[in-house]
């Protein structure tokens, strides 16, 4: 199978290199990079030249408009990842585009459009395809579950850290309204008399002012620590530093669709996640066996903290089974292995979507 990869995507955003990191060691099979950039011309004598070559066109995370605005080209098989929902994220999550705006029309519509021309479209969890089919109207039977994963050889022969005398308890990630940071920070708060527990949280964003401010002016905490930006490459090894990981912890809609990145990584290391419940969460994880879920409320998940670190033990076995489980079955050769079945499917579906 020759697959075109093709769009305005990054390969080193984490969903697409995970994809292509196992395509490159499947030889029966190969993909070729096609990248466009937003405002880049292309030839249709190119464009057509690579199509022509292809076996089947895979549209990866946020190329929404490409899908759109190449369609009339699309005379192979089309898969579409779009991982997010436009409208659901600028609507519902980050809040800064009204419900009934012009903005917010364009946006259902590209959503919807998008996955309707797409042969077939990849969710990565069940309960996000089921919005698309709820929401967009996208027919479940056209929809195609594929797990984000994690890449193996970042998360092999990590530095043994030897154990701090506190507990330390950390997070990364992008400070954005699903991952329930400002709920991290008044969960922190009620713990700022366990001088015994230190907390990280690396990474900026969206909230990452309101966390800062939260955290430093209005409680002026001491056990907790702001480590900004950290480079992918630098993460694992971080994370090996933590005694127990924290997850998302968000009351947006989309907090209940999603098993961020970061979930992958702290199982794929070997620790401890303490995460909110959501739909889901439960579709890979499992509650007290290689994971542990609480509430979005400060209160549960500073309770829950306290309950994990008084049982070492329980910890490391569900750090070990959570370690396990991701070496098992969610690898990068794991998860393009289901890629290439998707992608099957998607050429020989007798159901082809007609473009024109």
């Amino acid at each position: 199978m020759n697959i075109l990869v093709m769009g305005n995507y990054d390969p080193d955003y984490n969903r697409t290199k995970i994809i292509l990191s196992g395509l490159q060691v499947q030889q029966q099979h190969t993909y070729t990079n096609f990248p466009i950039g937003k405002h880049q011309k292309v030839s249709d004598q190119l464009l057509k030249h690579h199509i022509h070559e292809a076996d089947l066109i895979y549209l990866p995370p946020f190329t929404h408009h490409q899908v759109i605005k190449y369609r009339k080209y699309f005379t192979k098989p089309v898969l579409f990842d779009p991982l997010v929902s436009r409208y659901l994220t600028k609507v519902f999550d980050y809040k800064n585009v009204w419900r009934y705006s012009p903005s917010a029309f364009i946006n259902f519509y590209r959503d919807k459009f998008s996955m309707k021309i797409a042969d077939r479209v990849i969710a990565d969890t069940q309960a996000h395809a089921n919005y698309f089919t709820q929401v967009f109207g996208i027919p479940s039977h056209k929809i195609s579950v594929l797990p984000i994963g994690f890449i193996s050889k970042d998360f092999e022969n990590l530095p043994i850290t030897p154990r701090s005398q506190k507990f330390r308890v950390g997070f990364y990630g992008g400070f954005i309204p699903l991952q329930g940071t400002l709920q991290i920070i008044e969960a922190i708060n009620l713990l700022k008399q366990h001088n015994d527990i230190e907390f990280e949280l690396i990474g900026n964003g969206f909230e990452f002012p309101k966390a800062l401010a939260l955290a430093l002016k209005k409680y002026q905490l001491q056990n907790v620590v702001f480590k900004g930006w950290v480079p992918y490459q630098q993460l694992p090894a971080a994370i090996q530093t933590y005694d127990l990981t924290l997850g998302i912890f968000g009351n947006t809609p989309k907090a209940d669709l999603v098993i961020p990145n970061k979930i992958y990584h702290y199982a794929a290391a070997g620790k401890c996640i303490l995460t909110a419940k959501n739909k889901a969460i439960t579709e890979v994880f499992t509650h007290n066996h290689n994971i542990i879920l609480t509430s979005t409320k400060p209160a549960d998940i500073a309770n829950s903290i306290l309950e994990i670190k008084k049982d070492v033990s329980r910890l490391n076995r569900i750090g070990e089974n959570a370690g396990n489980l991701m070496q098992m079955h969610y690898n990068e050769h794991d998860i393009s292995l289901k890629f290439l079945e998707i992608a099957a499917l998607c050429i020989n579906s007798p159901m082809r979507q007609k473009i024109f």
